[in-house]
């Protein structure tokens, strides 16, 4: 059975939350990126929170996508929070050295 993939985004003009649910791949990874991108492109926005609560899995095409999100947070200066890690996120995370990027 595949995991549902979704992305929701919430939040006003100068705090945006976007959620992760299901599988966090190769496959799924540019449509976290597309949203990531959009949302770091709001005019007065100071901080982004990626929630991935709902993780069912992390690879490392994933873990690319949420460092390049990180690159150009700061490169529009905004802060990007990785938080509310699932089980399997924390653990990849953790793996590759990467835990300094959740809140």
């Amino acid at each position: 059975m595949l995991d549902e993939f979704d992305v929701r985004v919430d939040g006003g003009a100068d705090v945006a939350t976007v959620a992760v649910v299901g599988v966090l791949d190769l496959d799924t990874g540019n449509r976290l990126f597309d949203a990531l991108a959009a949302v770091l492109g709001r005019e007065g926005l100071r901080r982004v929170d990626v929630d991935l609560g709902a993780v069912t899995m992390l690879d490392a095409a994933g873990v690319g996508v949420l460092l390049a999100a990180r690159n150009r947070a700061r490169t529009a200066g905004v802060r990007l929070r990785v938080g509310n890690l699932s089980e399997p996120a924390r653990e990849v995370l953790k793996i590759v050295g990467l835990l300094d990027i959740a809140a």
